[in-house]
């Protein structure tokens, strides 16, 4: 789960737009200022980032998986070790962008997803946007392209 924290701004055009907050997680200064008033107003409370499960309903095999190791072992070999050795720094530079955002339990369910999808031969897309600037997100299987081979920037992915 991204932890995604809005602003008082953004709570006010969701709610001109006729848009609910309830499932929407605000950071908690502004919940507890808000939460207040709705009670008077008699208004659905809102709920802070904290109560937000960052645990995926997927077996125990994938919650306990060490992403690490896994995706270094998706890493193809290269008959250039040179070759060999940007494919690693680029999976580690990726590993701790992901390590640092508290975002391998999402690779955890991606890998779940994806595996899944494999088992029951169902089709999913090329990929589009941001996300194949990702290296990882390729050796997992998330899209169909190569962000090496195309000098895709990472600065693209997880801005």
């Amino acid at each position: 789960m991204i932890d995604i924290k809005h602003d008082s701004e953004t709570a006010i055009e969701l709610l001109y737009r006729g848009k609910q907050l309830y499932d929407i997680p605000f950071n908690t200064d502004l919940v507890s200022e808000y939460n207040q008033s709705a009670v008077e107003l008699n208004l659905n409370e809102i709920s802070d980032i904290s109560h937000w499960s960052k645990q995926f309903a997927i077996p125990p095999h994938y919650r306990e998986l060490n992403v690490e190791e896994y995706v270094r072992n998706l890493v193809p070999s290269a008959e250039d070790q040179t070759d060999k050795l940007a494919y690693l720094d680029r999976v580690e530079q990726e590993l701790d962008l992901f390590r640092t955002r508290n975002l391998y339990p999402v690779l955890q369910c991606l890998i779940y997803i994806i595996d899944t999808m494999r088992k029951y031969n169902l089709v999913w897309g090329v990929g589009r946007g941001s996300s194949v600037a990702s290296y990882v997100l390729y050796l997992i299987g998330v899209h169909k392209i190569d962000s090496i081979k195309y000098n895709l920037d990472i600065r693209e992915f997880l801005k």
